[in-house]
């Protein structure tokens, strides 16, 4: 899936209830605990544990009353490290920045990676953890709809056009005897008579 393409997965709001955490992306593989947010999942106490590896996660949640349900997922069967901001109840008083490992199919087996009030924080895991999983970044609009952060071809990322090296005033300044590699020319007989050469 290219950059520009609009990544067509509806997310339902959220409310967050898990508090706040921070697991460290440098320090892989990472065990992480995360309190379940959905109504459902909250009444049955479920918890989920998880090791984050560079290639794979391996999960089970866990629940007092309906026991334990292990689960494993390769990295790549993740669309991106989305960037979300949730509320923390219904009436929207206080939010809060989720870090989220998105999965591409199966949205129960995304796994949040960082929640907290700090949004320079929340900016700065999402990045690291696009970088060290190798996973695009995502940002979610309020429909709930993730967009891509950047620009893509594939893994090449695609930044604004730049001016080449001759549109620098500074360029014309070369002196006329110096080629492209700015390396002086040998010119014997001219040089010798004091001739100038030719541009070129």
């Amino acid at each position: 899936m290219t950059g520009e393409e609009v990544l067509q997965h509806k997310r339902r709001k959220r409310i967050w209830r898990g508090g706040e955490f921070d697991a460290d992306p440098f320090s892989l593989p990472c065990h992480i605990a995360v309190k379940a947010t959905g109504p459902v999942e909250r009444a049955f106490g479920f918890i989920r544990f998880a090791t984050i590896y560079r290639d794979a996660i391996t999960a089970y949640d866990s629940s007092p009353i309906l026991g334990r349900f292990e689960w494993s997922e390769p990295v790549s069967a993740y669309e991106g490290v989305a960037l979300r901001i949730l509320p923390c109840d219904r009436h929207a008083s206080s939010f809060v920045a989720i870090v989220e490992l998105s999965h591409r199919d199966r949205e129960p087996r995304s796994l949040v990676v960082y929640a907290g009030e700090d949004g320079v924080d929340a900016s700065a895991r999402w990045r690291a953890w696009g970088r060290v999983l190798n996973l695009p970044l995502l940002v979610e609009d309020r429909e709930g709809t993730l967009h891509p952060a950047e620009r893509r071809l594939g893994a090449i990322q695609i930044s604004n056009p730049q001016p080449h090296a001759g549109a620098n005033p500074l360029s014309a300044r070369r002196p006329l005897a110096f080629g492209q590699s700015g390396q002086p020319r040998l010119w014997g007989s001219r040089l010798a008579v004091g001739g100038r050469p030719h541009a070129y």
